[in-house]
């Protein structure tokens, strides 16, 4: 047999193996599979030396170490890809390679393995020595245990990984079961190796299995570079070798009839002229660029790109376009596309691959004082400062191209290339082409927000009308009826069916704010009328209307939105009858308490008058207690007659300045025994307010009495009286007293006014709530607030409608 396509053979594998562990000296499983692939160069290169019919028996020991050391080296490679696994163990694999050493020791040194190698016109011939049933039962347990590991791997692996493990096992397996079967299987059923050149030719299954993963699949991480020229070559010499082969079988004198020129040498030639025809152009154009990832020709890719990215697409449409037309063109071994949205500076992943190990902010850093759109090559160093770290972090990420895609000044997004499938750089006829697909992809990228943005709105408005619980009805310039949401089918009885009708068919109050609205003489706001259901009758109702205008600013419709307000009213009432019922609730609570106290005392001085009616000192006790504990209960009916102030009052006209001098003149010497200085400013000529001097004596005795006991260290309390207008009325006056004790707590100034709440230890809860009363029942105003946030104090305001100068005096 020629010795030739073995020993090219050889040197192929050598090839392979040299290439995978330079590639990743460092790797285990890089070491391994180069180790694995020498062994099989060894054998292949002792089955060629048999070939060559000298020194038949070294050859034959050769032969056999080399096969000996293929399945361990096999073994061991399986359990460190893709990762290493927990089985087998370190101590198997480490046992199975000295047992390997073992054997291969022992071929080259003995005649153990085999001996007496002869040619033969029917063939190879050799004799086994007892090594050889030991060889062939190590080797296919080894071999089965390494497809088992294999087997696992495959079944628990996903995606890229688990393609890799398909070729390189379909590589391995396929070769091996060949070669198992013409080398060993074989000579081990009939004891003779006449078919054992064959077996080598089954590990070209193992080169182009591995190749093609290692091209297409990134097999181990690995990336050829073949050159179109290396290719074309290649395509060559293939066409040629299968028309040599081809002429030999089909005409055994090829060869014989050669006049000037061998005719191997014409067929050489006549293929290289024929790689060189259009057909033949595009026949690789379509087939072997594609396969070596080579993408089509930039003028075709920039038209159809045109054609494509000119539609109205979502963003993440886009961003899959451009993706398709790169990996046409260019085949960039990974896309990253990011987009800002026009509302933040955050960053949105529109592909599918792992998140960019580069902060978006510094990408859009690099695009700060460049154009719209921008390309930047990843090249450290030939960057400085700031700069080049930016380059090196991407270097490091695997990015080759920045794409900044931007329109009238603003950042859109942001386009990552890594390097090219095909392992060529980026030319600068590739940079042209980039830069021209991004300028459309900038236009498409813009066009492609805006328009989901415009659905964004859509969608929340259609969403907002059908969840809002007040109906919402639009109409046209000419009354017709365009839209509504549900609300407005349960709330103004309308149905599908009026869509498009006058606006006569809703309720009157409604059509009537619509027209106003249209027309611009009213745009109801916020407008609280009656309408009448047809189930539910007489409704409350809130009225708002909008004015609808086109792109030219005109008019084009209006739309009114109306709320139901019967659940409001409902619980107003209801909120209305609680607070009434918690007040009677503290009211007569309160009043069972003080009443209770008083009677409880007298009660136990009922209960002893029979025992001790003759005792003087109780007596005595009866004469000073019992008369104190009436007191208190007619001091609270009194209090309890003034909680009604209508009834009891007598209106007449009043005047204020002489009515609050009366009281300092008799609460002043009290107050001075306290502490407390009482100062009063009050004009004479103040208007007079029509009201009952009783009760308003009451109402400022009741302020005076607490601005006094505010302060128990004490300090002034300061009467003022003006008259200016005033939320009560036109023309009014108020009065107020001012102290400067501790002021009230927030937390409670809400009860203040809650009959019988108090913060004082021996109060009633009656005085503020009487004040309030009387105030009321005199059309007045009263408020308390604080005097300073800083220095405490209260201001307790009263606020009465005066009478016109011409009333009569009282």
């Amino acid at each position: 047999m020629p010795l030739v396509p073995l020993a090219a053979l050889v040197v192929l594998l050598g090839a392979l193996a040299t290439f995978v562990w330079l590639a990743r000296p460092a790797s285990a499983v890089n070491r391994w599979f180069a180790a694995f692939t020498i062994f099989v160069a060894s054998w292949v290169l002792g089955v060629t030396g048999l070939q060559s019919g000298a020194h038949l028996d070294a050859w034959a020991r050769v032969t056999f170490a080399g096969a000996a050391l293929i399945p361990a080296s096999f073994l061991c490679f399986m359990q460190a890809y893709p990762t290493p696994s927990n089985w087998p163990s370190t101590v198997i694999l480490r046992g199975t390679f000295a047992l390997a050493g073992l054997i291969a020791f022992l071929t080259l040194s003995t005649p153990l393995m085999v001996y007496e190698t002869t040619m033969t016109p029917a063939g190879l011939t050799r004799q086994t020595g007892p090594l050889y049933t030991v060889f062939s039962a190590y080797f296919l347990v080894t071999w089965v245990t390494a497809i088992v590991v294999f087997v696992s791997k495959w079944r628990l692996s996903r995606g890229i990984a688990r393609a890799q493990l398909q070729y390189l096992g379909a590589g391995i397996i396929l070769s091996g079961v060949g070669g198992i079967s013409a080398n060993l299987l074989v000579p081990l059923a009939t004891g003779r190796s006449t078919y054992s050149w064959v077996g080598p030719y089954f590990s070209l299954i193992l080169v182009a299995i591995v190749g093609h993963a290692i091209i297409r699949h990134r097999l181990m991480d690995l990336r050829i570079f073949i050159s179109r020229g290396l290719a074309y070559a290649l395509a060559m010499a293939v066409v040629s070798v299968l028309l040599i082969a081809t002429a030999r079988i089909v005409l055994p004198t090829w060869e014989a009839g050669a006049l000037f020129v061998h005719p191997n040498l014409v067929i050489v030639i006549i293929v290289a002229l024929a790689m060189l025809s259009n057909p033949a152009q595009r026949f690789i154009s379509r087939v072997i660029d594609p396969y070596l990832y080579r993408g089509i020709e930039h003028p075709v890719a920039l038209r159809g790109a045109t054609r494509r990215l000119s539609r109205l697409m979502q963003p993440g449409e886009v961003a899959s376009e451009l993706r398709q037309i790169l990996a046409e063109v260019l085949v960039p071994e990974s896309f990253t596309m990011l987009v800002k949205s026009f509302e933040s500076d955050s960053f949105e992943q529109l592909s599918t691959e792992r998140p960019p190990e580069v902060d978006p902010r510094v990408l859009a850093a690099l695009h700060a004082g460049t154009s719209d759109t921008a390309l930047i090559v990843v090249n450290p160093a030939v960057e400085t400062g700031a700069t080049k770290r930016i380059h090196e972090v991407m270097r490091t990420a695997g990015f080759e191209i920045v794409v900044t895609l931007g329109r009238r000044g603003q950042l859109l997004g942001v386009v990552l290339l890594g390097p090219r499938r095909s392992g060529d750089a980026y030319f600068k006829d590739d940079l042209v082409f980039i830069e021209s697909l991004a300028d459309l992809a900038s236009i498409a990228l813009e066009n492609a927000l805006l328009y989901r943005q415009r659905i964004q709105m859509l969608e929340y408005s259609d969403r907002l009308l059908e969840s809002l619980d007040s109906a919402v009805v639009a109409i046209d310039i000419t009354g017709k009826i365009t839209s509504f949401n549900p609300a407005a089918t349960k709330l103004l009885g309308i149905s599908d069916e009026y869509r498009g009708a006058l606006m006569h068919v809703l309720p009157s109050e409604v059509g009537w704010a619509l027209v106003l609205a249209v027309s611009g003489g009213w745009h109801p706001r916020e407008v609280e009328v009656t309408i009448d259901h047809a189930v539910r009758g007489i409704l409350y109702v809130i009225l708002s209307t909008a004015v609808l205008h086109d792109d030219e600013k005109r008019i084009s419709g209006a739309l009114v939105v109306v709320t139901d307000l019967s659940a409001v009213k409902a619980l107003e009432r209801n909120q209305r009858r609680v607070e009434h019922l918690a007040i009677m609730a503290r009211f007569y609570a309160g009043i069972a308490h003080e009443i209770r106290n008083p009677l409880a005392a007298i009660s136990n001085f009922i209960a002893m008058l029979p025992d001790r009616f003759d005792d003087p000192e109780y007596r005595d006790t009866a004469i000073r207690i019992l008369p104190m504990e009436v007191s208190r209960i007619v001091r609270l009916a009194d209090r309890l007659r003034l909680m009604a102030p209508s009834e009891g009052g007598k209106l007449s006209v009043v005047s204020i300045s002489p009515l609050l001098h009366d009281i300092v003149a008799i609460h002043s010497p009290t107050a001075q025994e306290q502490q407390v200085k009482i100062e009063l400013r009050c004009p004479d000529d103040l208007p007079r307010i029509q009201g009952d001097p009783g009760q308003i004596v009451q109402l400022f005795v009741n302020l005076l009495r607490n601005a006094v006991e505010a302060m128990p260290d004490g300090g002034t309390v300061t009467i003022e009286a003006d008259h200016s207008p005033g939320r009560v009325g036109p023309d009014s006056i108020v009065i107020r007293v001012l102290d400067e004790g501790t002021g009230i707590d927030p937390t409670v100034r809400a009860k203040i006014f809650d009959p019988f709440f108090t913060t004082k230890r021996s109060g009633t809860g009656l005085g503020l709530s009487i004040c309030r009363e009387i105030a009321d029942f005199h059309r007045a105003r009263l408020a308390l607030f604080p005097r300073s946030v800083l220095d405490g104090g209260t201001i307790a305001e009263v606020e009465f409608p005066s009478l016109p100068p011409e009333s009569p005096a009282a």
